[in-house]
């Protein structure tokens, strides 16, 4: 309706305006020059408000959002079931290196090679969970660089070494205990695991992956910093520093 409204609009106005010319130009009082200028404006006038109801035209319908269907947009696909088990992580027996910026990275502290990862697992929704792998994943190495600042920690249970130089890396038991990595996690029975990370000559960016077996699903749930990738750097010779460059 309102772009039939506008069309009317703009037909009567160029209908009225268009008398007006020719009274105009039928005077013989008006001047020369008048009549064309009046002409022009006239048509102008006329383009655009047939242009703007053609454009509503052609505009396509809007959800709640203001996206229009027609914008080659897909809707976001429904989410699938929850993972079946939470992970907290938290780093202790940690010295951190403080990483001037370099290019387009922002001034870093980055944990320092030998730091303890303790990974609290813990089932949810009363059903339990068989853990069937622990990995860790490089995303990004460097070389490392920056200061380090001493700081004390402590160790736990579970114990295991994440070693980030080999390609992949790798994730050994460390103590006594030499079984395959295989556990199980219940709503009141967590698993506490304490991951030595180490790397030797690199800066790495990288991640665990967690595989798990609920009932009759399974899957990989992806552990970090909220968000965020872990970063070890590799120790100096003793009594050095690394390079900024």
């Amino acid at each position: 309706m309102r772009a039939r409204d506008t069309l009317r609009t703009a037909v009567g106005t160029t209908a009225a305006a268009g008398l007006g010319v020719v009274l105009l130009w039928a005077s013989d009082k008006t001047p020369g020059w008048l009549t064309p200028t009046l002409t022009a404006v006239i048509t102008g006038v006329a383009v655009e408000k047939l242009a703007e109801v053609l454009g509503r035209r052609r505009t396509p319908a809007t959800d709640g959002a203001g996206t229009g269907t027609g914008s080659g947009v897909r809707a976001p696909l429904p989410a699938g079931p929850a993972e079946p088990l939470a992970c907290h992580v938290k780093l202790t027996d940690t010295s951190f290196f403080h990483v001037p910026a370099l290019g387009d990275e922002p001034v870093r502290t980055v944990p320092a090679s030998g730091f303890i990862l303790r990974l609290t697992v813990t089932a949810l929704a009363g059903r339990t969970v068989v853990l069937s792998a622990l990995r860790p994943v490089v995303l990004e190495r460097h070389r490392p660089r920056g200061y380090l600042t001493p700081h004390a920690g402590v160790v736990s249970p579970r114990r295991y070494t994440v070693l980030l130089d080999p390609d992949p890396p790798l994730l050994k038991p460390r103590g006594d205990d030499r079984r395959p990595f295989s556990y199980k996690v219940g709503p009141d029975d967590p698993e506490v695991f304490e991951l030595l990370v180490v790397t030797e000559r690199s800066y790495v960016v990288w991640a665990l992956e967690l595989d798990w077996i609920c009932e009759d699903r399974q899957g990989t749930t992806l552990i970090d910093l909220a968000g965020h990738p872990f970063r070890t750097m590799a120790r100096p010779p003793r009594g050095t520093e690394w390079s900024v460059s």
